[in-house]
Formats: C-alpha cells, sequence, structure tokens
C-alpha cells in the first residue's frame, strides 16, 4: 500500500518516506527554481513598478499592481458616488485578485512546469492589453495587465532567507527595515537586507523607466517592451535547462 505515491518505510529500509506535502498543497509542486533568483525577482518588480506607471499616467491614475493605491483611489470614488470610477478601478482590483488566484492553482499543481507556464501566460496577456490598447485606450485594455500582475506574485523567489520579487513594495521596505535593525544581532541577516533594497531599487528603477517611456512610445509599446522582458526571461530558463 502506497501513500502520496511513496511506499511505506519498513525496517528493512532505514530511508523514512518523504514528508506528506501539506494541507492544500499539490505532491507535484516544487519551489521555483532559477539560477539567479535574487536577480530574477528584481526584473519582476522591475517590470511591475514600470507598468504601475504606464497604467497611472494613461488610466487616470489607475495602478496594475499597487493595489493600497487603488484601495485609496476606490474610498474616494465612493465618497463622492462617481460610478465610472467605482467601476473603473473595482475591475483592476478583481482583475488582479483573479490573477493571484489562478497563480496560486498554478503553483500548487504545475510542478516543474510553473515557471515557463507562468511567465508564458503573463507575456500573452501583455500582448492581449496591448492588442487592446493600439484599437481603444480603455479601461478594458488594463485588466488584462493586472491580471497578468496578479499572476505575477506567484513568481516570487527565495534568496537565502529572503524572498524577492513580489510587488508589495511598502511590505518590502517594512521587512528591510526590520533586516537593518537586526543587522548587529545574531540573526543578522546582510546578504538579505541587501537583496529587499536590491528590490526597492529595481521598482524605482522600473518606474523611472516607465516615466520615460510612456511619454515617447505610447501605452501599446510599453506594454510590448514590458512582454519581451517576460519572454527573454523565459527563453533564459528554458535554455539553462
Amino acid at each position: 500500500m502506497t501513500f502520496l505515491g511513496y511506499p511505506p518505510a519498513s525496517s528493512a529500509d532505514p530511508t523514512p518516506a518523504p514528508p506528506a506535502p501539506p494541507p492544500g498543497r499539490s505532491a507535484a509542486a516544487v519551489p521555483l527554481d532559477m539560477a539567479h533568483p535574487a536577480v530574477f525577482g528584481a526584473l519582476l518588480t522591475a517590470v511591475a513598478g514600470f507598468l504601475d506607471v504606464v497604467a497611472y499616467v494613461t488610466f487616470s491614475h489607475l495602478y496594475v499592481s499597487f493595489m493600497s493605491g487603488n484601495s485609496i483611489h476606490l474610498g474616494m470614488a465612493l465618497a463622492t458616488l462617481r460610478t465610472s470610477d467605482i467601476a473603473a478601478i473595482s475591475g483592476v482590483v478583481a482583475a488582479f485578485v483573479f490573477g493571484a488566484s489562478a497563480g496560486t492553482l498554478l503553483h500548487d499543481h504545475a510542478g516543474a512546469r510553473m515557471l515557463p507556464l507562468a511567465l508564458g501566460i503573463e507575456a500573452g496577456l501583455l500582448l492581449l492589453a496591448a492588442a487592446a490598447s493600439s484599437i481603444a485606450l480603455s479601461t478594458i485594455s488594463l485588466l488584462p495587465v493586472a491580471l497578468a500582475m496578479g499572476l505575477q506574485n506567484s513568481l516570487h523567489q527565495t534568496s537565502g532567507q529572503t524572498s524577492v520579487g513580489k510587488g508589495f513594495v511598502s511590505g518590502e521596505l517594512v521587512r528591510l527595515g526590520q533586516s537593518i535593525a537586526r543587522l548587529r544581532a545574531r540573526a543578522a541577516d546582510p546578504a538579505g537586507t541587501a537583496t529587499l533594497f536590491l528590490g526597492w531599487i529595481a521598482f524605482v528603477a522600473g518606474a523611472a523607466g516607465g516615466a520615460l517611456l510612456i511619454t515617447l512610445l505610447g501605452p501599446a509599446a510599453c506594454l510590448l517592451i514590458a512582454a519581451a522582458i517576460l519572454v527573454a526571461a523565459l527563453v533564459a530558463d528554458l535554455f539553462r535547462h
């Protein structure tokens, strides 16, 4: 009799059976494996900052990864009963949440295929948004980008003891402050502190790049650039294997 695909341990076999996966986690799920997780995480964060600025400039101060900002805008719209703004912001937030949910399901069941699948889906969503925005600039063309950013948070990497690659910059800065405070403690993690700082720098650099390019190229071209970066990361991962 087997348990979750593993043979039972016996007295003849001193090797214990592998532990069962935690509740809610597929047995096939495995951690993402990148050669340089901190660099890859910084790249994801830079893309999030880049797309946030593109969306902010193009779509009346809407964001695609900074849901705290969107939540503030939603509260203001509710206070003034601006129906069109309420619908637009709610749609973007819902798309982001749906993307995070889809990314979690993908992470739980895709196993080693998680990284190429997620990068491919995210790049495809950005291409869809670029095509839609080239036809008409409306909030509908922004929804695939918010969906992609929600999905992207499932691609975060672990560098040492530090998780990198999420778009939650406020949380990352809190963790950076905590890490700085503990630099002189026994449990200091200077590499983790540097990684957190690198993530914040990457987000700011991505935002700066978005601010420069959106005025020169327009939203469709900027979305194509972001998609190309993700495709390049996908190709690099495929060639690594």
